[in-house]
């Protein structure tokens, strides 16, 4: 949403907002763009307002959103604003289970530096932006998209990066069949002049659904040199390299910007020196995959260093779904700490509790805590840090505010 907020009002317009109180990192970004955020009331929503757009966290019978409809104002999705931008334009879309966000600023970077002049919409903070979305003047644009809600298939790419393929969203997806198949759709709507660009991995995958042009990446043979931490990220690249050639970006000149790119808010994000008495890192990770890629990479780092992972579970779905595999992603942390449940807006049903992922960790590690919010943590983490602990914090909620603190 902040994406679509920063390139409206580069664009021009005048551009407000309703949040709920909670704080987010992405304030700041909101802040310095000059967009005035209010609490909900649908009282804020006026006739002279030309469009409103709203995340899919929230339903159709939301008070602003029934007060802009009997207005007569046009609303769209996030999803719909998006596709609408990108489908005017010649499209690189980047998705898959992980690695979107990582990737679409890799490739960003790549091809700002490379003279493309691309509109970029990315999930995450840019640090070498201080932005989520950049306004370009030709004719490539650059976004993340989102598989959740099969949002993805709003879009008409003109070259595809498929990160990889691992079930996910079981609010969403009965199964990994259904999941699997948005991204089957996806690829079989590629036109014969498009580009799909994968992780070869999904070669059956992709050769089965799309006639396009496939180009495949991950093969050990490959390298690339990277400030950025772990081989999840070096698969990352790996992708971004192969789009990037596919393209005609000289691939010296892409090499170049990789190693020295410097990643984005809430991937593996240092708040700290990465070589201070107690390191502090924030990770967006809230996915088993997603946790034993950070923790190996954090392991690979500071081989010698105590690691204390603290986790916040997102979504009851999910934590419920892939219990099992949660309780076994913890390996190369000393220490685990497991928060309770961040909800989603779209979730009512409270089918299990952080206690239950507690208890789960508790049968594969032998050093486990549970605490119920960010702010107990912040008061007993301090107890724990030692000199020579790196501390991370690991979710999509905002078990952020955690280190935020603890840095200050």
């Amino acid at each position: 949403m902040v994406s679509l907020a920063t390139l409206y009002k580069e664009w021009g317009h005048e551009v407000l907002g309703s949040d709920t109180e909670e704080e987010f990192f992405t304030d700041e970004v909101l802040k310095n763009l000059g967009v005035s955020i209010t609490s909900f009331d649908q009282n804020f929503i006026t006739g002279d307002i030309g469009m409103v757009i709203y995340s899919s966290a929230y339903s159709s019978d939301h008070p602003q959103l029934m007060r802009a409809r009997g207005l007569g104002i046009k609303c769209m999705s996030y999803a719909e604003a998006l596709a609408d931008i990108f489908n005017q334009r010649k499209g690189i879309l980047v998705t898959g289970t992980h690695g979107k966000t990582t990737s679409t600023a890799m490739l960003a970077r790549v091809f700002e530096d490379a003279k493309f002049d691309p509109t970029v919409v990315c999930g995450g903070e840019l640090i070498e932006w201080r932005k989520t979305a950049r306004v370009g003047n030709s004719e490539w644009i650059i976004a993340e998209g989102d598989e959740y809600q099969a949002k993805i298939l709003l879009f008409k790419p003109h070259v595809l990066l498929l990160t990889n393929i691992e079930y996910d969203h079981p609010d969403f997806y009965p199964d990994e069949e259904s999941y699997r198949a948005v991204f089957q759709k996806v690829l079989q709507t590629m036109p014969k002049d498009g580009v799909v660009v994968a992780h070869k991995n999904l070669h059956d995958f992709v050769e089965k659904f799309t006639n396009a042009k496939k180009i495949y990446f991950g093969f050990e043979k490959e390298d690339v040199k990277l400030r950025v931490w772990g081989e999840h990220n070096r698969q990352n690249a790996l992708g971004v390299l192969a789009v990037a050639k596919a393209l005609g970006v000289v691939e010296d000149e892409a090499l170049k910007t990789l190693a020295q790119f410097r990643g984005t808010r809430r991937r593996m994000e240092l708040y700290t020196s990465e070589n201070a008495d107690v390191v502090l890192i924030d990770d967006y990770a809230h996915h088993p995959t997603e946790i034993r890629a950070t923790l190996a990479a954090l392991r690979a780092q500071y081989q010698n260093r105590k690691i204390i992972a603290a986790f916040q579970p997102h979504t009851f779905s999910r934590t419920r779904t892939l219990l099992d595999d949660f309780a076994q992603a913890f390996t190369d942390a000393d220490q685990v700490i497991i928060l309770d449940i961040y909800a989603s807006a779209r979730e009512l049903e409270k089918s299990i509790r952080g206690e239950d992922l507690f208890e789960a960790v508790k049968k594969y590690h032998t050093n486990v805590l549970f605490m119920k919010s960010p702010l107990v943590a912040i008061k007993e983490v301090r107890q724990i840090l030692q000199p020579g602990s790196v501390f991370v914090t690991l979710g999509a909620g905002d078990a952020w505010t955690i280190v935020d603190q603890l840095s200050k």
